[in-house]
């Protein structure tokens, strides 16, 4: 048996071989039996019947394909083993010729993940900061959400609560017919594109109103025209509660208002904090993602969409819809939907494959203690929402489990190191005090002095130290490529 074997840029294993005659000819032997014995030749036994005779009663172009499927699986098997081959996905088979019999084999391949220099990235987060503009926002909208509604005669302004009857529609819709609708006239965001064209409305007051979608809209929607009748029934206005200490208590814990705003100040921080964090964790991950070599088979990135299409079809039953209708509001086929998909699902892909192989790199670990002290949290939480600790606990304590969780805590501690080297900081986890790292820079330089190698500062410890809430958005709950589901 001649088998040739080449491996492609795209995670590709290409196998031919050429069968030795004498293993086809057993092989077709060996199909003669089994075609005679589901076929019985008149005069003998099933299965028992000369290969000449099987093969003038139902022809050798049978038998042929008959053999070298059999074979083809077993060839299948062999190649693997001896050529080595790191199977991601099943292979996929062409009979090349059958005369000699050549097959070809195109088996998909783990990926390759060639890092670049990751330890030259040098990068910064962003400063964090609250202004004073963005603490009153938010006691805006709890103005907002605290204040009465009160009757007004006047024309409508934004912000008002108007209650209306409206009939019409979008050109080619069904129309609509709504009476005793409440809305907020809001000009942005609001539940119609169209509602700043009631502004100035008077109650009881019908106005036809019409709004031409535009390039940007969805596609169900781009370029029509809406037009509809729009009578006021009843207009109220906010009535805004006073700013005061008395406000502070209503809607919290604290007794003044300058206490309410340092709590709403320290709150919007630890929230710009944290998304500074995800958002830094991914600039620094997709620095080394760029500088590196990344393969793998067409079948991983088809794996990775296919589970994008499977969490948008559960969405779409949670929604009370079917997946068809789903992808008719979406204005996209599955096709459209899956090239959508793709530039996404190859951009997690890089990520999770860059991240397994920094992992490697930096020979990050996870002990068992790690994963009892992660199910403990986990359990701890759900019971603080209403669920069962102990029950939790069970069910991550299993096999599978504990497995996927040591998994994702080490991902989310190769992003604590990446983060850490990024921003120059030492990757052991140890607290470092001036104290220390004025005592590391004198014994530097004294060895310097002394023209000998600098004396350890005991800055670099165990790596396993390293803790952190980093993690890259998009990787909560990764997949192994190839492993066992």
């Amino acid at each position: 048996m001649k088998v040739t074997t080449e491996h492609t840029p795209d995670c590709n294993a290409i196998v031919t071989v050429e069968v030795d005659d004498e293993r086809v000819q057993s092989a077709l032997k060996t199909a003669a039996q089994r075609v005679s014995r589901a076929r019985p030749i008149p005069g003998f036994r099933p299965g028992k019947a000369p290969y000449n005779l099987v093969e003038r009663a139902v022809g050798k172009d049978l038998l042929l394909d008959e053999a070298i499927d059999r074979m083809a699986q077993e060839i299948y098997r062999q190649v693997i083993k001896d050529e080595k081959i790191d199977v991601y996905d099943a292979g996929k088979l062409d009979v090349v010729q059958k005369e000699p019999v050549i097959l070809k084999y195109t088996i998909p391949t783990r990926p390759v993940v060639t890092l670049g220099d990751y330890h030259s990235i040098h990068l910064r987060p962003r400063p964090v900061e609250v202004t004073d503009a963005e603490v009153d926002e938010v006691i805006s909208r709890y103005r907002r959400e605290q204040a009465e509604m009160v009757p007004v005669t006047r024309p409508t302004q934004l912000g008002d609560l108007a209650t209306i009857n409206l009939h019409g529609g979008i050109e080619g819709n069904e129309p609509l017919d709504r009476e005793s609708m409440q809305i907020t006239i809001d000009k942005d965001g609001g539940v119609f594109p169209w509602l700043d064209q009631l502004i100035d409305a008077n109650v009881n007051e019908p106005r036809t109103v019409t709004y031409t979608y535009p390039d940007d809209a969805d596609e169900s929607l781009k370029g029509k025209t809406a037009t509809y009748t729009v009578t006021i029934t009843d207009l109220k206005e906010p009535r805004l509660p006073e700013l005061n200490d008395e406000f502070a208590k209503s809607i919290s814990s604290f007794e003044t208002m300058d206490a309410l705003k340092t709590r709403i100040r320290a709150n919007l921080y630890a929230e710009k904090e944290h998304a500074e964090e995800d958002r830094f964790s991914d600039q620094v991950l997709d620095a080394i993602v760029e500088q590196s070599q990344i393969a793998y088979p067409a079948s991983m990135l088809d794996d990775e969409i296919n589970q994008d299409v499977a969490r948008s079809k559960d969405l779409a039953g949670q929604l009370g819809m079917t997946w068809q209708k789903y992808l008719q509001l979406a204005g996209r086929d599955e096709a459209a939907y899956r090239d959508d998909s793709r530039p996404r699902a190859e951009k997690r892909l890089k990520r999770l494959l860059t991240l397994i192989q920094l992992a490697d790199a930096e020979q990050i670990e996870v002990s068992g203690k790690e994963v009892d002290v992660e199910i403990d949290e986990r359990a701890q939480y759900d019971a603080q929402r209403g669920g069962n600790a102990a029950q939790t606990r069970r069910t991550l304590s299993s096999k599978e489990s504990r497995r996927d969780i040591e998994f994702n805590l080490k991902l989310r501690k190769t992003v604590d190191r990446i983060v850490a080297m990024a921003k120059g900081e030492p990757t052991s986890g140890k607290i470092i005090t001036p104290e220390m790292l004025r005592e590391e820079m004198r014994q530097r330089e004294e060895a310097e002095r002394q023209q000998a190698a600098p004396t350890p500062g005991g800055l670099i410890t165990d790596p396993s130290q390293v803790t952190s809430e980093n993690w890259p958005r998009g990787l909560d709950h990764p997949i192994v490529p190839g492993q066992d589901k």
